[in-house]
């Protein structure tokens, strides 16, 4: 029998179930919901969306915004949909089952018979997809966390090709990803029609490396790059910083 543990987030405000051993949600969906600004009635597609914890948050900070979660994997799938109606947002948010490789357009619009411009296309796309190079490294015993950390369904150009896919012309992608693949990112926009919007360095102290990149990109954008101040995540004290702490706070 698959285990869970209830999790709380915002201060009780969202219950979360997740699997005991299976994927868990880490810093990194947090940091990248914190980045989201959508307008009102704006369209939002979270590429893999685990146990739902990326619609949960923007469900829970923007009311007027329209989310669908796609998810490959069943069990995760299932739990995402148990989180959103327990949380009470199955009006906003519906969690669509299905390999976001043969997605379309068509299968948003039939997933929450909305009434969506552009043929169900999204204004801005989410994603903390797979980020483990295809055959290497090593792959982790449990498969659910092996298919949501490596390129086994889903490679760094296919992600590219289906936001590119389901995005209106000028929406966003956004994701967040290692800052030790930037070079494998910037062709990989370009080459699917992407202007770099923005990044922005994410670093667990100052003086430290690195760890991790947020990524803007426009579709059929056209201007410069922006390269945002860098984001800490603690102190020199070991303490969250204040900016942190903030996007865990609703």
């Amino acid at each position: 029998m698959v285990k869970f543990t209830v999790d709380t987030f915002f201060e009780n405000q969202i219950k979360i179930h997740q699997p005991a051993e299976g994927y868990r949600y880490s810093m990194d969906p947090v940091i990248l919901a914190a980045q989201v600004m959508p307008h009102p009635g704006c369209k939002i597609i979270d590429i893999g969306c685990g146990c739902g914890i990326i619609p949960l948050i923007l469900g829970f900070r923007h009311r007027d915004v329209h989310i669908i979660g796609i998810e490959i994997q069943s069990q995760l799938a299932e739990l995402a949909t148990k989180n959103i109606d327990e949380n009470q947002m199955s009006d906003r948010i519906q969690i669509l089952k299905k390999d976001i490789r043969s997605t379309t357009s068509f299968d948003i619009q039939s997933c929450d018979n909305q009434s969506y411009d552009n043929q169900g296309l999204a204004d801005i796309i989410v994603s903390n997809p797979p980020y483990k190079k295809k055959d290497t490294g090593r792959l982790n015993p449990n498969i659910q966390r092996a298919i949501a950390r490596h390129e086994i369904r889903l490679e760094l150009s296919q992600f590219f090709s289906s936001a590119q896919r389901l995005l209106k012309p000028r929406g966003q992608i956004l994701f967040i990803y290692p800052a030790g693949r930037l070079q494998d990112i910037i062709p990989g926009l370009m080459s699917h029609n992407f202007q770099l919007d923005w990044i922005q360095f994410v670093h667990t102290k100052k003086n430290k490396i690195a760890k991790l990149i947020l990524v803007s990109g426009l579709k059929e954008g056209h201007g410069n790059c922006i390269v945002r101040p860098p984001l800490y995540i603690y102190d020199n004290q070991n303490n969250p910083t204040n900016e942190y702490a903030a996007m865990f706070k609703p």
